[in-house]
């Protein structure tokens, strides 16, 4: 095992296990942290009831880590496996995904052919892909009220999010001069992004809606790169092997979609790793009474297995 820190939060905890010479390597990969505690009762007290586990970070992504971990342990007794396999855990994927940015800085991830993230995704869904995500600051000073323009930008964001533009305003702060008046309005945007869009189409976007109502617009400062989308091709070996261990395990190929942005866009755009998501099934992320469904965290390990012997192994059937 190994600890990898990273600046600014936790450590990230990796785990190897080497199988006969040569094949492929195999990154399982979830994350330790969970988001803040809001609206709960008793967030660090699990509870069970009717097959349902409840606590914060249950499913987002307790279970996965365990259903990750109890892949691995089995894995390991497979003697006749080539190849590698790494379990990864990592800190900051709720907010900046430092430890990621960690992981890739210290060269670990080097000649990983494929990684399974455990993000919940309910068994039925197979996350082939993951929206991009950026945010932009739009700043509004001057006359007349920068403030009201702001609110005439913030409509206007609105109208474009109707007509299926992935946006939406996420804060607004203002400032006041020294007689009392508003003398800067500052908006934050959330921008997701499909496959084959850019950070610069997107900005050319919000900043051409910006200029109509005299605002300024430029990216949100953050501490590691955003998220650029992806979608894997149907025939990656990693995708197929996923869908193959289901069909066999669960009797039912899961449904190909898109997710939302995570560390899992790090790893397939900037180091090079097909990387899909597939996880327990459960309820109430990020809010209270979060809860995964225990025998679902089960059968993903056994999902996980499978998946890796046919990966590792090379035995995938015709497409």
């Amino acid at each position: 095992m190994r600890l990898v820190e990273a600046s600014g939060c936790g450590p990230s905890l990796l785990a190897y296990h080497q199988f006969k010479p040569g094949g492929r390597t195999l990154l399982f990969y979830g994350h330790l942290d969970t988001v803040e505690p809001e609206g709960w009762t008793s967030p660090f007290r699990a509870r069970l009831s009717k097959g349902r586990l409840y606590g914060l970070g249950a499913c987002d992504m307790k279970a996965g880590l365990a259903a990750l971990t109890l892949a691995f342990l089995r894995l390991r007794e497979i003697s006749e496996l080539r190849g590698r396999l790494i379990l990864a855990m990592v800190s900051d994927e709720e907010r900046y995904s430092r430890g990621c940015e960690s992981l890739i800085g210290s060269g670990l991830l080097r000649n990983v052919d494929a990684a399974i993230s455990a993000e919940p995704t309910g068994l039925r869904r197979l996350e082939v892909g993951k929206m991009g995500r950026v945010a932009f600051k739009v700043e509004f000073s001057g006359r007349p009220n920068p403030t009201v323009r702001a609110a005439a930008f913030i409509l206007a964001l609105e109208r474009l999010r109707l007509k299926g533009t992935p946006i939406s305003t996420i804060s607004v702060e203002t400032g006041l001069n020294g007689d009392g008046r508003p003398s800067l309005c500052r908006v934050a945007v959330d921008r997701m992004l499909a496959p084959g869009e850019t950070f610069n189409d997107t900005l050319a976007e919000v900043e051409a809606l910006a200029r109509r109502f005299r605002g300024k617009a430029s990216l949100h400062p953050r501490p590691t790169p955003y998220m650029q989308p992806y979608r894997l091709n149907g025939e990656e070996p990693i995708v197929r092997a996923l869908k193959e261990a289901c069909m066999e395990v669960l009797g039912f190929k899961p449904k190909s979609v898109l997710g939302l942005a995570g560390d899992e866009n790090h790893l397939t755009v900037r180091c090079g790793i097909p990387t899909v998501t597939y996880g327990p099934k459960g309820g109430n992320m990020h809010r209270p009474n979060e809860y995964v469904e225990l025998e679902s965290g089960v059968r993903a390990a056994e999902v996980y297995v499978a998946a890796a012997i046919k990966f590792l192994s090379f035995e995938l059937g015709k497409p």
